[in-house]
């Protein structure tokens, strides 16, 4: 378990990726260490406006020239990502992290990984991606987004694939790039085919996770979904995030995830 920090940070990037999504980066004096699959809360301005943190999964941390610099990368969909959007270069923030456990990258018998994105879902996964391909470990990415205009990092995402010799897959719902449809169908059609995994890495909106965890069970895949339950703490206390186990538990999903095997979920999870 790496130990969480409460670091004092300045925005040092930002890149807007899409209409709605951009990447900041965020960075920090002090050391800070993290692993794919966990998040941050980060305070989006100043004092107590607004008053809690938010939570955004961790797409990259590199140690560089002094400093360490966590990447994010962040849908606009309200208050406080809006403010994080219109923050100026050098504004001072505040970022709690690492939190949650992440994705189990260790290479598994029986094939390659598969790393599979919705949408905003990409941060975790394509931290992931560059650990594995890092690491030599072979995985397949398979990203997909409502649009063309929304699907992100498609390149960055294609040379991590391609360092592991693997394939990046793209899937759009309306069909203006890569395959037409969901993307848990693309992965669907490839299984159908024979190809083999021995683990599958998961993060993007509700209905595509519950679709994953319906074809792991069908298939008797070892899946991992990355659940994106609203967060208040971060650290479980507040009980804002709580899932409900298969032995009828309910847990924080900020402290024994945000990064769950499937099999460990209620059952409502793969209806």
């Amino acid at each position: 378990m790496i130990a969480r920090r409460d670091l004092a940070v300045r925005v040092a990037a930002r890149t807007d990726l899409s209409p709605t999504c951009f990447r900041i980066a965020l960075a920090t004096p002090e050391p800070l260490a993290a692993a794919p699959g966990q998040f941050a809360m980060v305070a989006c301005g100043e004092g107590f406006d607004p008053l809690l943190r938010r939570a955004f999964s961790i797409a990259g941390v590199a140690r560089r020239e002094g400093h360490t610099l966590v990447e994010l990368m962040v849908k606009e969909v309200g208050r406080g990502s809006a403010l994080l959007r219109r923050a100026p270069l050098g504004a001072e923030l505040r970022l709690l992290a690492p939190l949650g456990n992440g994705f189990t990258l260790s290479p598994g018998e029986g094939g390659p990984l598969a790393l599979v994105a919705g949408g905003i879902g990409l941060p975790p996964l394509l931290f992931a991606a560059e650990r594995l391909a890092a690491q030599g470990v072979a995985f397949d990415l398979y990203l997909g987004a409502a649009t063309a205009a929304e699907l992100l990092e498609a390149e960055r995402c294609r040379r991590a694939a391609a360092a592991a010799g693997g394939e990046l897959v793209c899937a759009t719902d309306d069909g203006s790039a890569g395959e037409a449809g969901l993307v848990t169908a693309a992965l669907e059609r490839r299984l159908e085919t024979g190809r083999r995994y021995a683990r599958v890495l998961v993060c993007g909106p509700n209905p595509m996770l519950r679709a994953l965890a319906r074809l792991a069970r069908e298939r008797k895949l070892d899946a991992e979904l990355s659940l994106e339950e609203p967060m208040g703490c971060g650290v479980g206390v507040c009980l804002g995030c709580v899932v409900e186990l298969a032995d009828g538990r309910m847990v924080p999903s900020c402290k024994e995830g945000p990064v769950f095997p499937a099999s460990r979920l209620a059952a409502r999870w793969s209806e």
